[in-house]
């Protein structure tokens, strides 16, 4: 669980570097329409967001599928004066 909070916060950090806004501004200001620009944020947004899903579920598959080192647990079907 922490791991996949480390990496949304990462995540949220690396995305506030640059606004929308101002990506939309950048990209607009090549001369491609602001439709354009729209999706390509909102492509850019699911990319991040499919990686950080994608890592968080390879994080979870690895702690909970370690078979090098199963934690067994067992309980005793008698108690201490063996009934």
């Amino acid at each position: 669980m922490k791991g996949i909070l480390v990496l949304v916060s990462v995540c949220t950090i690396l995305s506030a570097c640059s606004t929308s806004a101002s990506r939309m501004a950048a990209c607009e200001s090549q001369g491609v329409s602001r439709d354009a620009c729209y999706i390509a944020d909102q492509n850019r947004q699911s990319a991040i967001n499919a990686a950080a899903e994608k890592q968080a579920l390879e994080n979870a598959n690895a702690l909970f599928s370690n078979k090098t080192n199963p934690i067994h647990h067992h309980h005793n079907s008698t108690n201490s004066e063996g009934y």
